[in-house]
């Protein structure tokens, strides 16, 4: 509490992360961190007064310090400006070490170069590959502030404003105008955020995330985040072998098709030859598959599959298809394997789910897991005990699939392991189970009709206790 006090005093640029010693995302993040703090200090020059200040609190020992922040989670970063106690604003970048330098920096500096000159401006083009440029008559304008405001959360992208007439002139540029310069694709692209096209920060950020990505661009670590940063959802994949000649000529029609659908559908490259192999095995491929069109929309999770010869008409017609609701999903699933049903717990795939766990007349608890989760092999041998439990009882069946390998048309699975039970009956409805994962409490459900006994809750004040003090 003193130290973080004397910081304050200091004034400047102070970013603390509050953390739980035994909170294991603050254990990743601690190196992480520390290595941001190192770089900050790398760029200091010789001389030059300590700009940034990243410190870190003990939450479960300093409690006063955690409950005047409101620390409910851990970790929890805040960033606290020139001795200012009482404004700390919540870190919503990503928690990776550019991830914590770039927001600290773009916080804590102007989000937008001003650019006084035709020099300034033709020299902050030129040294990037994609950089955004306001162009306004007076900075104090509703659409200038509107511009920082959406500069301030892009911190991965690089802002310029100017109110020079000589810079508008050189630009062929109006007044509330923003510029996107890109050195791929058609160069510029310009968007009105004058009063009367009512553009917001939702369209200018959407405008910006969308044309500051190449029409077609190759799925790889680098651009990973580009992609899925994007507020475009419907992505077609074009899967080719970048060895064999006759496929990288897909390119061609299929960069053709991707100007009709921008800003509806983003058109990624994967070359089935890099490290790749956890997306095709996403989407039920191999490398000997390729050439091979998916769509996914990343909103819903669906997929979708071109059949047949992949060209410029197929795609179109493909593209369209999904998007107005007229393409049908495509679900993975295996095959049934012969003795899905010889063990006390019964294999599902996607071609059997429906058939056995919506039975009717069967109450099928079913547990989807992934193949490399620790969680899941930890529950194994417990459902495997739970199962030969019932093994005796007609209406009670413990099932399983491997959610990674099959899809069920209305079933998401956002973790892993998770556990669903389905109870016989007409009008019965799937219940989600989050009690905890021991065979007594799973035969508890069981025999309580897919519900467990409620327990009392505990008072607000207890609770609060709880999350700061005990390990997660």
């Amino acid at each position: 509490q003193g130290y973080l006090y004397l910081r304050l005093r200091l004034g400047g640029v102070t970013m603390a992360t509050k953390d739980a010693p035994w909170c294991g995302h603050c254990r990743q993040l601690e190196p992480v961190y520390a290595e941001a703090a190192g770089v900050l200090k790398g760029e200091r020059k010789e001389g030059e007064s300590e700009g940034y200040r990243l410190a870190k609190v003990d939450a479960a020992e300093e409690k006063e310090l955690a409950e005047e922040f409101d620390v409910g989670s851990f970790p929890t970063i805040k960033l606290f400006t020139d001795g200012d106690r009482n404004n700390p604003i919540d870190f919503t970048g990503k928690r990776t070490v550019q991830g914590i330098v770039q927001w600290l920096k773009r916080r804590s500096g102007p989000s937008a170069v001003v650019l006084e000159t035709t020099d300034a401006a033709s020299e902050h083009i030129s040294l990037h590959n994609v950089t955004v440029l306001g162009f306004f008559t007076s900075l104090e304008s509703e659409e200038a502030k509107m511009f920082y405001s959406v500069a301030m959360e892009m911190v991965d992208m690089v802002f310029g404003v100017t109110t020079s007439p000589e810079v508008f002139q050189k630009y062929e540029v109006k007044n509330n105008r923003v510029v996107l310069f890109k050195k791929f694709d058609e160069g510029r692209v310009d968007l009105s955020v004058s009063e009367k096209e009512k553009v917001g920060k939702e369209e200018l950020t959407v405008f910006i995330r969308t044309n500051s990505l190449e029409l077609v661009i190759e799925f790889n670590e680098q651009n990973a985040d580009k992609i899925f940063g994007s507020k475009v959802h419907t992505h077609t994949l074009l899967f080719i072998n970048s060895t064999v000649q006759e496929q990288k000529n897909l390119l061609t029609e299929y960069s053709t098709v991707a100007r009709d659908f921008k800003g509806k559908v983003l058109f990624i490259i994967i070359d089935v030859t890099g490290p790749v192999n956890h997306v095709l095995k996403y989407f039920g491929l191999s490398e000997g598959d390729a050439p091979a069109v998916r769509i996914i929309n990343t909103d819903t999770t669906k997929k979708f599959a071109l059949i047949g010869q992949i060209t410029a008409a197929t795609l179109q017609t493909f593209c369209q298809g999904v998007l107005d609701g007229t393409v049908k999903s495509h679900l993975l699933s295996e095959e049934v394997p012969e003795d899905w049903d010889k063990g006390p717990v019964k294999v599902l795939v996607g071609k059997n789910f429906e058939a056995v766990a919506l039975d009717k007349n069967k109450n099928v608890f079913v547990e989807f897991y992934a193949p490399w989760c620790g969680h899941c092999k930890e529950l194994a041998p417990v459902w495997e005990m739970l199962a030969e439990k019932y093994a005796d009882r007609d209406d009670i069946i413990i099932a399983k699939i491997d959610a990674t390998t099959n899809e069920v048309e209305g079933v998401s699975v956002s973790g892993f392991p998770t556990l669903r039970y389905y109870p016989a009956g007409e009008d019965s409805k799937e219940v989600e189970y989050s009690g905890t994962r021991d065979l007594e409490t799973f035969a508890m459900f069981l025999d309580n009709g897919g519900q467990l006994p409620k327990v009392e809750e505990e008072d607000e004040d207890d609770e609060e206790e709880v999350k700061l003090n005990l390990p997660d």
